[in-house]
């Protein structure tokens, strides 16, 4: 009670007055918890949706997984609503057995949005006429908006964050260790260095390395770079940013006996000097058994 007089003063209050500060009081000791509540209400209504999604896309269930986007939806790439669906169709006719799995990170109010911080890993097996098995693995970390509408929450918009796939083909496809930005800043340079595991005395190999802008065409349709026969233990290779920040795809490719390794990633060009990166270098190519019937 001394501590309340403190803060109050000497001066008299109105009955009016009291009663507007005892529910200022009671407000304050109950809007804090009652807030926290809501947040974790919504946080676990994302967290749900999350699972249903990447229920959906392990299934391949087209309907069922865009039923969560709204029609008015953007990715930061330029695709809407119909481009994304075809995107996701087109990659899901060259795999067999996808896992997807989400975790989320973040979820932030925003007006009558919310904002989502996730990480999304995609594995499968690829579909390929050589005749060899094949494994494609994909780490992706979104930005994405999501919005209470009557139907329940509906993805409106998504930014990638960063973004890695790689793709194995062969029983013992190259092993290889990428050092390579995920961010880097308009106009500067950065560099690349892919070493392989095995020296080229005991095994030639042939790489080469791509650099495409990511746009509407782009983003769903990469080029394979042009191979050459490497002449040191592999690629090492300076760069410089374009001077407009508009993201990169660093294409990378490893061919040698008993395989061959893809590998995507997109480079962030900035404004401001990038954060550090959040994805780490992948470990080697996994070893692929024999492709069964």
């Amino acid at each position: 009670m001394k501590k309340c007089k403190e803060l109050v003063g000497d001066t008299p209050l109105s009955a009016r007055q009291s009663g507007l500060l005892a529910l200022l009081v009671a407000c304050g000791a109950f809007l804090a918890p009652a807030a926290q509540a809501a947040d974790e209400v919504i946080t676990e209504r994302v967290r749900a949706l999350a699972v249903q999604m990447d229920a959906s896309a392990s299934q391949e269930n087209l309907d069922s997984l865009f039923a969560n986007y709204a029609p008015s939806f953007k990715s930061s790439d330029g695709l809407g609503y119909e481009t994304t669906r075809q995107a996701v169709s087109a990659l899901w006719d060259k795999l067999s057995k996808p896992t997807y799995q989400t975790n989320i990170t973040a979820v932030v109010p925003e007006k009558n949005r919310y904002r989502v911080n996730a990480t999304t890993r995609l594995q499968a097996d690829y579909k390929t006429e050589l005749g060899e098995p094949a494994r494609l693995e994909s780490t992706v970390e979104t930005v994405s908006r999501y919005e209470d509408q009557k139907t329940g929450l509906k993805l409106v918009s998504q930014e990638i964050a960063a973004e890695r796939t790689t793709l194995s083909i062969g029983g013992k496809p190259p092993q290889v260790s990428l050092n390579l930005p995920s961010a880097v800043r308009v106009g500067k340079n950065f560099k690349v260095e892919a070493v392989l595991a095995t020296p080229l005395q005991e095994a030639p190999a042939l790489g080469g390395i791509r650099l495409t802008p990511i746009t509407t065409k782009t983003a769903t349709a990469l080029e394979a770079p042009a191979l050459e026969p490497l002449r040191t233990g592999g690629l090492f290779k300076t760069g410089q940013a374009p001077s407009r920040p508009e993201d990169q795809a660093v294409t990378l490719a490893f061919v040698r006996e008993g395989g061959l390794l893809l590998v995507n990633q997109r480079l962030k060009v900035t404004e401001t000097e990038p954060p550090k990166p959040e994805i780490q270098p992948p470990a080697p190519a996994p070893k692929l058994s024999p492709k069964t019937e």
